[in-house]
């Protein structure tokens, strides 16, 4: 096995989970073209060794990059990736998962967050920081819509019959 694929090995091993978040993984939004990957650890924060076998990969290391409890990685090419190494279940990954969730469900805010997406790019806005900032308040109150819709009761039920259907497919 070549230094590629241990490498590869390594962090599947590491992670409890895995994600595709962002932007790219809700159909029909306008996105960048760079997917975002959310990986979730037992626990944080790595320890170097893992660190390094990400950077092997390819990977820019950018610490926590203004998000605690997450750390991020980044590679342009050939393709464009971020990587956020997260505690699985932690506020963070749920989050992510929520928001991804709830407008893959819901179109209309769905276009309304792409909508502001490229007002802020289209205001020459070009810095991750900035552009965050400029989503917070949106993303804000996504979430709270999101955690309401989340918390109906028939959803709930929907999403125990989908967990029973599926552990009685294993």
């Amino acid at each position: 096995m070549n230094m590629k694929k241990n490498n590869y090995a390594m962090l599947l091993v590491m992670r409890l989970g895995i994600e595709h978040i962002g932007s790219t993984s809700i159909p029909g939004i306008w996105a960048k073209p760079i997917v975002d990957i959310m990986i979730g650890v037992k626990s944080l924060p790595l320890e170097k060794s893992q660190i390094c076998k990400v950077i092997e990969l390819g990977y820019e290391y950018l610490g926590e990059a203004g998000v605690s409890g997450r750390i991020y990685f980044r590679k342009r090419f050939p393709k464009a990736y971020n990587v956020h190494i997260t505690q699985f279940g932690n506020l963070i990954w749920n989050n992510n998962i929520l928001l991804r969730d709830f407008l893959r469900s819901n179109k209309d805010e769905a276009m309304r967050y792409s909508e502001l997406k490229k007002m802020i790019i289209s205001e020459g806005v070009n810095n991750l920081l900035e552009y965050s900032e400029r989503k917070a308040d949106f993303i804000n109150e996504i979430l709270k819509k999101a955690n309401e819709w989340y918390n109906k009761p028939e959803f709930r039920k929907r999403i125990r019959s989908m967990q029973d259907a599926k552990a009685m497919a294993t």
